[in-house]
């Protein structure tokens, strides 16, 4: 059986690599011998990991800049990989801009959907294309469980994620004739940087935490195998129960429950 490496290398691509799962995706690919594309905003951050990596790993990195809220991101990146074979695009930037909709503004959530649906959309596209004509290649797409459902106080974050849920498992028929995988990642509660941001603490919340760590493992552990995995087995099982068994108005009278009580006053 071919390892990723020989099945989507010899480059990956990475968004959101700054921190987090993005991060993490990028260190495990990294350990497995891929070259590695990492983007985000934070230019110092990439810096140092990318130096982490090559140190590490002894791969070759090229760090891109770009704000992925930006219309002009995609032009970007491709400037910046058209010299390279991308094999694998890993699309992880997102955000979760919590709370009571009209409380924040239009530009900021038409910001929000760029970031989330658009641009990896975009990249999907671009990148799905060269694959498609080398007739090898992986895309992932990093949802959440939230996809699942319409989730008050995150509503924006929930039906953004649900766009990649189903583009992605739609996605994946259509381009598995051409040997393109394509796999979705619906993670729970993570530990990253997004739980204590925008509004949002959930710190000390008691829910299923997962490492960025075990998250991605189980993602790397399913490409080219499943289109769907939902880390860890609470997060499995609470995913089914809501949207198999409780009707949808009572799952989402349990997410607002979940999501009021960690929201700043300001956003409720």
């Amino acid at each position: 059986m071919k390892t990723s490496l020989q099945r989507y290398g010899p480059w990956a691509l990475v968004t959101g690599a700054s921190s987090g799962i993005g991060a993490e995706y990028a260190r495990q690919l990294a350990a497995e011998g891929f070259n590695l594309v990492i983007v985000a905003r934070r230019e110092g951050k990439l810096v140092l990991l990318s130096q982490a990596l090559e140190k590490e790993f002894a791969v070759q990195t090229r760090v891109v800049v770009a704000d992925l809220s930006h219309a002009d991101c995609l032009d970007v990146i491709q400037t910046a990989t058209d010299d390279l074979e991308i094999g694998l695009l890993v699309n992880n930037a997102g955000a979760a801009l919590p709370g009571v909709f009209l409380k924040q503004s239009l530009e900021g959530r038409s910001a929000f959907v760029t970031l989330n649906v658009m641009t990896p959309m975009q990249l999907t596209h671009h990148f799905a294309t060269k694959m498609v004509a080398r007739k090898r290649g992986g895309i992932v797409l990093v949802s959440s469980i939230a996809g699942f459902n319409a989730s008050p106080y995150i509503a924006s974050y929930a039906a953004a994620k649900s766009y990649l849920l189903n583009f992605g498992l739609a996605l994946g028929t259509e381009l598995a004739p051409h040997n393109v995988d394509v796999l979705v990642l619906a993670p729970g509660a993570t530990r990253t940087e997004m739980i204590n941001t925008g509004g949002l603490n959930m710190r000390n919340a008691k829910v299923p935490w997962m490492s960025a760590q075990r998250v991605v493992a189980q993602g790397m552990a399913a490409l080219g195998k499943k289109q769907l995995v939902i880390p860890g087995r609470t997060n499995h099982f609470f995913t089914n129960v809501l949207q198999r068994l409780m009707p949808k108005r009572f799952a989402m009278w349990v997410m607002a429950r979940t999501m009021e009580p960690y929201l700043d006053p300001d956003l409720k």
